[in-house]
């Protein structure tokens, strides 16, 4: 039987009249949260062999201020999915045209930019960085958009990006806001290679750029995407290729969570077929979309003691 998709609209639609259903005012969604962020590579979006449908619902029950976006080789069609946002889209994409996107939902101010960096394209091979300072209610930050060098044979090329990363976040920070809430966040692509594992290259990434008080941020479930794995039968294995590195929070503040079949499958192997496939995968993306929470500070309940 052939799948009926509904319109984008109606999925914003119904998503609204659950927000109004459960007492969450319309335009408050994630108000509990000072600052939501959500990325997700899209597996070379498309409009005619992606669902617009799940995509648009799964970005609008995140109720993220800022969505970033990777693999988008159909930019116009991303009108349909972020209905009422300020979508943001890179001139550069690499040689496989995969750009980057940031979308503002409506009520976040573009303070400046976007910004391109190309200093991360090593000549158009690859993806720029995208960059730009928004107002989320209260809080001013920037927010930077990365998409990296993939395979492990690409390690010694992201090495190179590494550094044109910490040039980039160099250059976009204030000196006259040199404590300005930031954060870096996409694929990274961190896979290691023969001789360092996955972990290492973390590490070695984090160690490039917390000279910038930049540390970093991991899915608390352990993964952010699913892959063929050595075997390529019908179980995907989980894998850890997307982060975020943040600035000008504590480290109670910040959380990072992966949606999805992610956290459906708690990061396990998954079994998925063109004759079954997998809910959360089918007709949207390999990865996972994460959420970054920048959470406010709860009051101290006040004391009960005697004086």
């Amino acid at each position: 039987m052939k799948r009926r998709w509904l319109a984008p609209a109606v999925v914003a639609a119904a998503v609204l009249v659950h927000a109004v259903a459960t007492g969450v005012r319309c335009g408050d969604e994630g108000r509990d949260d000072r600052v939501r962020v959500l990325s997700w590579n899209l597996h070379n979006f498309r409009a005619d062999d992606h669902d617009q449908d799940a995509i648009a619902a799964a970005i609008a029950q995140a109720r993220a201020d800022v969505v970033v976006l990777q693999e988008v080789l159909e930019p116009d069609a991303l009108a349909a999915v972020l209905p009422g946002a300020q979508v943001l889209v890179s001139r550069g994409g690499g040689s496989g045209r995969q750009h980057l996107a940031i979308a503002l939902a409506p009520g976040v101010e573009l303070v400046s930019g976007p910004h391109e960096h190309a200093a991360l394209e090593l000549g158009g091979r690859v993806r720029p960085a995208l960059s730009v300072r928004v107002r989320v209610r209260d809080e001013t930050l920037q927010v930077i958009a990365v998409h990296l060098k993939a395979t492990p044979e690409g390690l010694a090329r992201r090495r190179v990006q590494w550094a044109a990363l910490a040039h980039t976040v160099a250059s976009v920070r204030s000196p006259a806001l040199p404590h300005e809430a930031m954060i870096v966040i996409g694929d990274f692509n961190a896979t290691g290679d023969d001789a360092l594992p996955a972990a290492d290259e973390r590490a070695a990434l984090a160690a490039v750029l917390a000279p910038l008080q930049l540390r970093p941020l991991l899915p608390t479930q352990g993964c952010s995407a699913y892959w063929d794995g050595v075997r390529r039968d019908a179980w995907l294995e989980p894998t850890l290729l997307d982060l975020a590195f943040v600035a000008g929070w504590s480290d109670a503040a910040v959380s990072l969570t992966a949606h999805g079949a992610c956290a459906r499958h708690a990061c396990a192997p998954l079994r998925s077929t063109d004759a079954y496939p997998d809910a959360d995968l089918a007709g949207t993306s390999d990865h996972c979309p994460i959420l970054l929470r920048v959470q406010r500070a709860t009051a101290p309940a006040p004391s009960t003691a005697s004086p």
